[in-house]
């Protein structure tokens, strides 16, 4: 569990929690809560927690025993700096590229492991795509990288909330805009419930 994994490596790195406080600004009193395994830690202090020690995101959650190497040492002898990863929640209910998919934030999460890129920073969390109507530019099952934001640019693609369906669709002028022309965009009328949850910044590949 990460109580146990996370005294292990406060005594593998030989720190002390006010030590570690003093250089992530994570309080002594929330860390105390996780060696006690009482709470457990966010995904941005894990994130933060796995630029510390210098371990994945995988490590962290449990769900590898292998304690990368600080630093590998390749034949000639260039040191190979570790991968750098990151934490971020996937919404298990997609964003419909289509007929709509309900959406709230009362929805199941899985925390996944991605590289860290200047991209994925970027990124709150993650939806997959449901439907083919945002094609050929996003797939079906694509994964897409979502940065929260309450409003989008006329000409973006975002996630939006419409009478309570989820859509991925690109912002028109009063309406929602699919990409595959088989589909009519969707027009916005005064009485629609509709709100932004996110700008889609971009992909994913977990493979």
């Amino acid at each position: 569990m990460f109580s146990d994994i996370f005294k292990q490596l406060i005594q593998n790195k030989g720190v002390t929690v006010y030590q570690i406080s003093k250089d992530t600004g994570i309080s002594e009193s929330l860390m105390s809560h996780w060696k006690s395994g009482r709470q457990l830690p966010k995904y941005d202090s894990l994130n933060i927690l796995a630029d510390y020690f210098n371990v994945s995101g995988d490590f962290l959650l449990g769900r590898t025993d292998e304690m990368p190497k600080e630093v590998e040492k390749q034949e000639s002898q260039v040191v190979k700096e570790p991968t750098k990863s990151r934490i971020i929640p996937l919404y298990m209910t997609g964003a419909s590229a289509g007929t709509g998919n309900w959406l709230s934030d009362d929805i199941p999460v899985e925390w996944m492991t991605i590289p860290k890129t200047s991209l994925t920073e970027q990124a709150d969390f993650m939806l997959k795509v449901k439907g083919d109507s945002m094609q050929p530019k996003f797939f079906d099952n694509d994964v897409l990288l979502i940065k929260k934001s309450p409003s989008i640019l006329e000409g973006e693609i975002g996630i939006f909330i419409l009478n309570g369906d989820s859509y991925v669709k690109q912002m028109g002028k009063g309406e929602l805009i699919s990409l595959n022309p088989v589909y009519e965009p969707i027009k916005l009328a005064g009485y629609d419930d509709i709100r932004c949850a996110g700008k889609v910044i971009g992909t994913v590949d977990f493979e």
